[in-house]
């Protein structure tokens, strides 16, 4: 009787796994800290901070990954577009916007040169971005946080 409770429990384990893991396996990209590509995607969010500094600006930089690829690339554009909201990630965010056709960026990640402002944070949360990383270490900062502006 007792073997029976032992494999009865472990058939409803398992089907409780079966039923979280096709959920789970949806943000494994947002969630890996060493996917291949972090270091191609810090490396380009640099990239970006160097051409916004070429231009004049400010020496910040972000681009917005969705799916494994870059969706969006935002140098800062503070000076150069005389716009106080132009901070490198909230033009990586309207430029993945554009290129989507879409105002949702359900899963995407932000990758930056330093952390976000807590007003590109609301903004990145309103879209939805799943995550934040950033430095050159790509620190995890976790998902934007809406409650900081």
């Amino acid at each position: 009787m007792a073997n029976r409770n032992v494999s009865e429990t472990t058939r409803r384990q398992a089907l409780k796994l079966a039923a979280v893991t096709p959920v789970l396996s949806l943000f494994a990209p947002v969630f890996a800290s060493n996917a291949p590509d972090t270091k191609n995607f810090i490396d380009e969010a640099f990239r970006m901070r160097d051409e916004a500094i070429a231009a004049g600006d400010q020496a910040y930089g972000a681009v917005m990954v969705l799916d494994g690829h870059i969706v969006g690339y935002g140098p800062s554009r503070v000076v150069a577009d005389s716009n106080v909201d132009a901070h490198a990630e909230r033009v990586a965010l309207w430029d993945a916007q554009k290129q989507l056709g879409r105002g949702d960026l359900f899963g995407a990640v932000m990758y930056s040169t330093s952390r976000p402002c807590p007003a590109c944070q609301a903004a990145l949360a309103k879209a939805r971005v799943a995550r934040l990383r950033f430095g050159r270490d790509g620190a995890d900062g976790g998902p934007p946080q809406s409650s900081s502006f």
